[in-house]
């Protein structure tokens, strides 16, 4: 029988003392209250090296929930010359299961990511990008022209701390023939927050739209977001309009008799709203607000209306 070699991940974090970078929220903070306030929960000691290090032999789950830290990774190795021919080899002794490979280059390397993360699955070969448990978190640094690099290990919920559940709204959220944007980024966070897929109907070339907004939209991560353009509806397709007869609790009623069917919400662009085409196509049409005159904006409308139903 073939013995493995190979630490199991949870060895890593029982060690004596543990390195953690920590990756701090972008707001204004005293660095110094922030240590001090770590101090008062867990013995440690910190030092910088292109980031925050905390080491500590302590209970590091104590502190992942303070505001000003977003991510927490434990160190696995330390900074070491990079070879393309050898870099798989820093993964042999290391045994994780069900995990998710992030790069980060923290200045420019023209080393292509997806060649990185193929080399390191095809080493611990048990990637799972849908549900994981575990990050692998490899950080690149170019240093007197050579890149380093180093290699952290965490639980899942150290990298996201309020991972989103899948929501059990049936909604696939319908953008027609944005302009702008503006627009587009106030659909994809609403989305992304509330865990809805995006279909965006168009009839013009709007990728570098799209990729400005997506540029702009920061903190969302595409590859667990569903973003599609020009999908054929399918599904009920509901509307809203100032000059609908039905108002929104008329929609509330008809959501109860329907949530368990697919529903699309549709939604115009800000200057023209939706085409002929589209409008008359439209299942059904509700009025939001008591507002008679002037319109909610077309985001602003999505979340009022996500807003009704929780």
């Amino acid at each position: 029988m073939k013995i493995s070699n190979k630490k199991p991940y949870i060895n890593l974090i029982n060690n004596a003392i543990m390195k953690y970078l920590l990756i701090l929220n972008k707001f204004e903070l005293d660095i110094n209250n922030l240590k001090n306030k770590i101090k008062s929960k867990i013995k440690c000691d910190f030092y910088e090296d292109n980031g925050l290090i905390l080491e500590t032999n302590g209970d590091i789950n104590k502190i992942l929930y303070l505001e000003e830290i977003e991510k927490i990774f434990a160190l696995y190795k330390d900074w070491n010359k990079f070879n393309f021919n050898t870099f798989k080899d820093s993964f042999t002794d290391l045994d994780v299961k069900d995990y998710l490979v992030k790069i980060k280059f923290i200045n420019k390397i023209p080393i292509p990511a997806k060649s990185l993360i193929k080399k390191i699955n095809s080493v611990l070969k048990y990637h799972n990008e849908k549900n994981p448990e575990n990050i692998v978190y490899v950080e690149f640094i170019k240093k007197k022209n050579t890149p380093d690099y180093r290699i952290f290990v965490s639980k899942i919920y150290h990298y996201e701390k309020f991972k989103m559940e899948k929501n059990n709204l049936n909604f696939e959220v319908v953008l027609q023939n944005p302009e702008d944007k503006e627009e587009i980024k106030d659909f994809l966070r609403i989305c992304y927050i509330f865990n809805l897929p995006l279909n965006i109907l168009t009839n013009k070339n709007i990728d570098s739209l799209i990729n400005n907004a997506k540029k702009e939209a920061k903190g969302i991560q595409y590859e667990n977001f569903t973003l599609n353009i020009n999908k054929k509806l399918d599904g009920i397709k509901v509307g809203f309009s100032i000059n609908s007869r039905l108002d929104e609790n008329n929609f509330k009623e008809f959501y109860g008799k329907n949530k368990n069917k697919k529903i699309n919400l549709v939604f115009g662009n800000e200057k023209f709203g939706l085409t002929q085409n589209l409008r008359d196509n439209l299942d059904h049409s509700f009025r939001l607000t008591k507002e008679t005159k002037k319109p909610l904006r077309s985001s602003h409308a999505l979340a009022y209306i996500l807003g009704l139903l929780n």
